[in-house]
């Protein structure tokens, strides 16, 4: 019995089943059409010459995948024709946690940590400082003519002031990111000269059907017909579709679990497409500011040396985000009276493991413990070992990059830390 169950597996992986069967799973209606050819073919044999055709029909749909597809079974056979490797990076979804092991968004494999990407987008994101000031500028000219004139009426508490500032700075960051991500050269020669050219062409035909300049731009709106998009129908529909755009990218730009703030989504809608959308498209299509980007494009000569020495890099909004409101609030806790209270510490752990955060409180009670230890004034060598075993556990648990519990830290802190458990 021993050696028939031997011969049986040999000749098994002499023919290969396993792959034959993951064929069939993954084939199933091509492997299905092929047995029926192979039956027709043993049971019909009188009809061989129909049967042929068939064959020779499949021979060619196999050739042809074969030499088109570039995952295939079989290799390509055109060698010519490589398929085009596209480089996925890590996509900034503000709503997803990212995994310390495999670096994937939403694994189901490994414990979910905390993406510090998602809650601050601006980490390591630094700019000029003129650059950061006039942003800067343009926002709270944002806030001080479309929030503050109905706001101060209600309260003159800048706390909601001041979270809305940071929403805003969320909110650029991302664009900014995002931005960074962008393939310019694609976007200029695909979509940007197509859409020109098409332009292009229509006022052309405008002008051939009016004399007088003053009906070419009804001429060229007609001429667009079923064509013509929507924003361009209307200040008031342009004004919508901005407001439309606007929600549809909640999802990627808010913090997280704002968009769920109905009420702060809604002022947000406003405030991006009414003050900031919609004057920046007027701004781009005003025929001056396309004459002279179209030059800056095509003007060759080098740029004038700088008069000025380069501004120092700066964090992205930091002193604009900067809360105005430094009055205290009776309601905040500290850590250490959260730590106190069990029923407050299980709620706040509670919240950290939603959040995906549970390491960063167990880090800093690891540190207190650590710094009420290490304050002892009459310490052993014994202890003192277990103090530098308890600094080498927290280095090797937050701080290496293999660890499922590591914490971002800034590299002079990491390093502050590997020093000190050598």
């Amino acid at each position: 019995m021993v050696c028939v169950r031997a011969f049986l597996r040999m000749i098994r992986q002499r023919m290969k089943l396993d792959r034959v069967r993951e064929l069939g799973r993954q084939y199933p209606v091509f492997c299905f059409l092929l047995l029926v050819l192979l039956l027709s073919t043993l049971l019909l044999n009188r009809h061989i010459h129909i049967i042929m055709v068939f064959w020779s029909f499949l021979a060619g749909v196999v050739t042809f995948y074969c030499s088109l597809g570039p995952e295939s079974l079989l290799p390509n056979i055109l060698v010519s024709m490589k398929p085009k490797t596209k480089s996925f990076l890590q996509e900034l979804f503000p709503q997803g946690h990212s995994c310390a092991v495999c670096g994937k968004i939403k694994c189901k494999r490994h414990r979910p940590t905390l993406l510090l990407e998602n809650y601050q987008p601006w980490l390591d994101l630094k700019i000029s400082s003129k650059v950061d000031a006039s942003l800067s500028e343009i926002l709270e000219l944002v806030l001080e003519n479309f929030v503050h004139p109905w706001y101060r009426e209600i309260t003159d508490d800048e706390a909601f002031v001041d979270e809305l500032r940071v929403t805003l700075r969320f909110i650029a960051a991302v664009l900014v990111r995002r931005t960074q991500k962008v393939d310019v050269a694609s976007v200029i020669t695909q979509k940007l000269l197509k859409v020109s050219m098409k332009h292009i062409e229509i006022i052309s035909k405008a002008r051939q059907k009016v004399k007088n300049a003053e009906y070419l731009q009804q001429a060229a709106l007609e001429e667009y017909g079923p064509d013509l998009h929507v924003a361009l129908r209307s200040r008031r529909d342009e004004l919508l579709y901005l407001r439309n755009l606007t929600e549809m990218l909640f999802p990627y730009i808010l913090p997280p679990k704002a968009a769920e703030c109905r009420s702060l989504s809604l002022l947000i809608r406003e405030v991006l497409a009414g003050s900031v959308f919609l004057p920046s498209m007027d701004y781009l299509a005003d025929p001056d500011t396309v004459n002279h980007l179209i030059l800056i494009f095509i003007d060759n000569s080098p740029p004038e040396d700088a008069t000025e020495p380069a501004s120092t890099l700066v964090p992205f909004l930091h002193k604009y985000s900067d809360s105005r409101s430094k009055k205290p609030s009776v309601l905040k806790l500290e850590l250490k009276e959260i730590r106190e209270q069990q029923d407050l510490l299980f709620r706040f752990m509670n919240f950290l493991k939603q959040e995906g955060a549970v390491h960063v409180l167990q880090f800093c009670l690891a540190v207190e413990e650590f710094n009420d230890r290490i304050l002892c004034p009459e310490l052993s060598d014994s202890e003192k070992m277990m103090l530098h075993e308890e600094v080498k556990k927290i280095y090797e648990t937050y701080c290496l990059d293999e660890s499922i519990d590591k914490i971002r830290f800034d590299p002079f802190i990491v390093e502050e830390i590997r020093n000190t458990q050598l």
